[in-house]
């Protein structure tokens, strides 16, 4: 879908809203002079807005601090730091500029697959079967903008037609009401959908189906859910996508990661992802509430690191790109990989970090930093001529100076210049199958069928078992690494190693109620600053927004 996806940015933006920034692409499509109602009425316009649907979702996963910061696998790189995210301070508060953004964001995108169900009754001149998937595809992406939305806020307005005008008079749904209307899009869009598409990258029935399977399981713990009814749609949900054949594991988990495997985003694996196209260029958009903040590109490699450039030997490395200095993982992350058996320690992080510069005491290829399995002795370090930190280190630094961390290699970008933050050109995966199977497993856990729980569950084990047998006890690693028995912890857990960088943490810990023990049992600095609590479970409505409305519109308690 590297060519579908160009220039999306604009279509859907005519006679909408006052918003702008994709002047490049009005150009490229042509559209000069037309408004709304000579365009998209008609098959390429109508075409045209649905693809500007895609497009939002690149903002949208770009909230990486609201997403993973302030949990158990996920801390501020700089030691010390009070960001409002990972320490829940007084900072976390109704004038949040990321909280802010993301709304708006949001509900932008909601406006547009409004706007497409709407000019799906007008157009003329397509097919109708052409027009039904097309509503299904704006149903499902308008139910996945709802789903983080009120997970996020909780109570939230339900728009559900397209603005044509501003309005003042929004008011907050029940959350179990915008619970209703998600499972009502996505069901009717699950039936409408095809199972496979031509445009690697468009909706289809699978991501439908695996994200009303994990609705389902996220009500399922709401106080307003149908409980274990709940647990075992979302468990049947998951075991239809998993037996249909659409979609299969990959028999290695990092070749799904490897950009020198050609084609390694285009795989069975893959339920849905965001797109972005080699031509950075081409993958330009701009935010909301600052239009001149461009997005040009896949942030992911810029995440997860520690400072490299302060290395001579390093420097300023295209192989190893710039961090943003913002998020790291916990030691806790670390320790959960089994790195004897468990090959995705291997496939998510790199333990030694190569010269690529060539300087005293380094030859271009040598190794620089290297981060042990098993700690190195003073006298052993005092041998080596490269840095060594034990795990024991990863955390030492002295305040507000960054952690010493393993390479985060699995989102890593080929031969982005150094200089260029954000201007990545891999695809963002969003559902895996490897997911369906871990959310099957706790579905069926939470339904009270641990035999089922552990079957999902052990396959994905199963496949991240390293090749080979333990000398020790004539097993092999893949059948060690199986469980009889399973918790919620254990799939969190499971999560965490085959979904670091992939799931959005902090909405996985909120639904299984584990947040607040996990984040202070593992978070060394949130459980220092001390200030996580139940109400933070929801985040704080934008003052602008509680502004704008004239009527009824409160403040999630708390804030």
């Amino acid at each position: 879908m590297k060519r579908y996806i160009n220039g999306l940015c604009a279509t859907g933006f005519l006679a909408l809203l006052a918003l702008t920034g994709c002047k490049d692409y009005l150009t490229e499509e042509n559209l000069g002079g037309l408004t709304a109602e000579t365009y998209y009425g008609t098959p390429q316009g109508f075409q045209d807005l649905v693809k500007s649907n895609y497009a939002p979702l690149r903002p949208l996963l770009a909230y990486s601090g609201m997403f993973f910061l302030g949990t158990d696998i996920f801390t501020a790189t700089n030691v010390g730091t009070t960001d409002a995210f990972n320490s829940y301070d007084n900072n976390l508060n109704s004038s949040n500029y990321d909280l802010d953004s993301y709304w708006k964001e949001a509900y932008y995108a909601i406006q547009l697959t409004n706007t497409t169900l709407f000019w799906s009754t007008q157009v003329a001149g397509l097919d109708v079967a052409t027009v039904a998937t097309r509503v299904a595809e704006a149903k499902a992406l308008r139910a996945y903008h709802y789903f983080l939305l009120t997970e996020t806020f909780g109570d939230v307005p339900l728009v559900l037609a397209p603005s044509t005008q501003p309005s003042f008079g929004f008011t907050r749904a029940a959350e179990k009401d915008v619970y209703a209307q998600i499972i009502k899009d996505l069901t009717e869009a699950t039936d409408a959908l095809p199972a496979t598409t031509p445009d690697f990258g468009r909706v289809t029935k699978g991501m439908a189906q695996h994200l009303l399977s994990k609705v389902y399981l996220t009500r399922g713990y709401k106080s307003y859910g149908a409980g274990q009814a709940d647990f075992t749609k979302a468990g049947q949900l998951a075991e239809a996508l998993i037996s249909s054949g659409t979609y299969a594991l990959s028999s290695n988990f990092a070749s799904l990661f490897d950009p020198s495997n050609a084609g390694f985003q285009v795989n069975p694996e893959v339920i849905f992802s965001v797109q972005y196209n080699p031509n950075v260029e081409s993958n330009r958009y701009s935010y909301i509430n600052n239009p001149g903040a461009l997005i040009t590109g896949n942030g992911l490699q810029n995440q997860f690191n520690m400072e490299f450039q302060t290395y001579p030997a390093i420097g300023r490395s295209a192989y190893y790109n710039k961090s943003n200095l913002y998020i790291a993982p916990t030691s806790y992350l670390y320790t959960l990989f089994d790195k004897t058996r468990d090959s995705r320690y291997q496939g998510t992080f790199a333990t030694a970090i190569y010269a690529q510069i060539a300087t005293a005491g380094f030859a271009l290829g040598d190794t620089v930093i290297y981060f042990p399995d098993v700690p190195f002795s003073a006298a052993r370090k005092a041998t080596k001529k490269y840095y060594v930190y034990n795990f024991d280190e990863y955390e030492t630094k002295t305040s507000f100076s960054p952690r010493s961390l393993p390479f985060a290699k699995k989102f890593r970008e080929v031969n982005v210049p150094y200089s260029d933050d954000n201007k990545g050109v891999r695809d963002t995966y969003v559902f895996r199958l490897a997911e369906t199977y871990l959310i099957a497993s706790e579905a069926y856990l939470k339904a009270g069928d641990m035999a089922k729980a552990v079957q999902y569950y052990n396959v994905i084990r199963t496949r991240a078992g390293k090749p080979g047998t333990n000398p020790a006890t004539n097993r092999t690693y893949k059948d060690e690494l199986k469980a009889t028995s399973i918790t919620i912890d254990n799939i969190l857990d499971e999560r965490a190693r085959e979904l670091f960088g992939e799931e959005l943490r902090w909405y996985e810990l909120k639904r299984t109620g584990k947040l607040l023990e996990r984040g202070n049992l593992y978070n060394k600095e949130l459980a220092k600053f001390n200030r996580l609590k139940p109400t933070n479970l929801l985040r704080p409505i934008p003052q602008t927004q509680i502004d704008l409305n004239r009527g009824d519109f409160p403040q999630n308690p708390g804030y």
